[in-house]
């Protein structure tokens, strides 16, 4: 048995995962797909991280803007202004929204002590009350 020898262009521990990321992208346009939603995803969540967060949990349980709206009891409107970055939802829609995706809204405080390290407290957001 002959082994042959790894041309120049051949690295000895394979390609890089940029290059092979490159290639799977070239033959499979699922995987294309996926890497521009990710992409978008992650220049959302410079601009609004909450509106990136519900986008991506969206797409990994491979619901619609419509799905998620029609069990959140808002419009496919909403879902789409909020998913662009450039609204923020009331706590009792978000709660609603966050409980499709099967998520729970948590609220936190932090403040500086002082001499100490920052306080933090953490709980659910509480249930809104109407009058």
């Amino acid at each position: 048995m002959t082994v042959s020898e790894p041309d120049a262009s051949t690295s000895p521990t394979g390609r890089a995962a940029a290059e092979a990321a490159a290639g799977r992208a070239r033959r499979s346009p699922e995987y294309q797909a996926a890497r521009e939603e990710y992409a978008a995803i992650r220049r959302l969540r410079h601009k609004n991280w909450i509106a990136a967060h519900i986008r991506e949990r969206r797409y990994e349980l491979d619901l619609t803007q419509q799905q998620v709206a029609e069990r959140a009891g808002t419009s496919h409107s909403f879902i789409s202004r909020l998913e662009s970055g450039d609204h923020i939802p009331t706590i009792p829609v978000l709660k609603r929204i966050l409980a499709v995706l099967d998520e729970q809204l948590l609220i936190g405080i932090e403040r500086l002590a002082p001499g100490e390290e920052y306080e933090r407290e953490i709980a659910p957001a509480p249930e809104v009350l109407t009058a």
